[in-house]
């Protein structure tokens, strides 16, 4: 027996079907750059699987796969416990604090990118962090660890992992302001590190320390399998 749907209920489950397919779209975390395309990632053979992205730039799925309630500001990646954390490139520390909703944070001055822009670099939610105020440091160098804290701060959502967020401006000055906002005055307007790859656009690069790499571009904050 086949039974037919009056148009109100047609209408009702065309809606469903439609706020699936969205939800579906971001649940993937795919990336969703203002004034661009999507782009499928390029992830070299030297990335473990234990250190990819789990919630991409401007992702709406968090790293429990949950909605978020802003569009994600950075990248997210996963690791155990110690897991080195490397400079993307050269550049000076200009904080390492502990904020109380995104935990303990190194920030960086990467000097200028290849647009010859600022480029500072908020490298959040690790556990120890092995850099002092005003250093100076080299791409590839360990600036910090993953480890056991992942359920102290409500901002790292209870999974271990790093987030690193790109912006033009480094916020001196805290007054009442917290999470990412607590280290980047453009926190809310942050760049794509997708951009800035050393292997170009959408390839993520691996730190090589017998390879030079362009000034103004980046590599894997996570160092790769040789």
């Amino acid at each position: 027996m086949i039974t037919r749907l009056a148009p109100l209920h047609l209408l009702v489950l065309y809606t469903i079907a439609a706020f699936c397919a969205v939800d579906l779209a971001a649940s993937v975390g795919r990336i969703n750059v203002a004034g661009a395309a999507d782009r499928k990632l390029n992830f070299p053979e030297g990335v473990a699987s234990g250190s990819r992205i789990i919630s991409d730039f401007r992702s709406w799925t968090g790293v429990k796969g949950k909605r978020r309630k802003n569009i994600h500001q950075g990248i997210d990646i996963v690791g155990p416990h110690g897991q080195e954390i490397i400079a993307i490139a050269d550049g000076k520390v200009i904080e390492t604090n502990v904020e109380k909703c995104w935990g303990p944070t190194v920030v960086i001055d990467h000097g200028r990118d290849v647009d010859g822009k600022p480029l500072i670099a908020a490298y959040g939610h690790v556990y120890f962090i092995v850099v002092l105020e005003g250093q100076e440091i080299s791409r590839g160098d360990v600036i910090a660890h993953l480890g056991s804290n992942y359920h102290n701060y409500k901002c790292i959502g209870g999974v271990r992992h790093l987030h690193l967020q790109l912006g033009r401006e480094w916020r001196e000055f805290k007054g009442t302001y917290w999470g990412h906002a607590f280290f980047l005055q453009d926190s809310f307007n942050s760049l794509n590190p997708h951009l800035l790859w050393a292997d170009g656009p959408y390839n993520i690069t691996c730190f090589d320390k017998n390879r030079s790499f362009r000034p103004g571009t980046i590599t894997y904050p996570v160092p790769c399998k040789q």
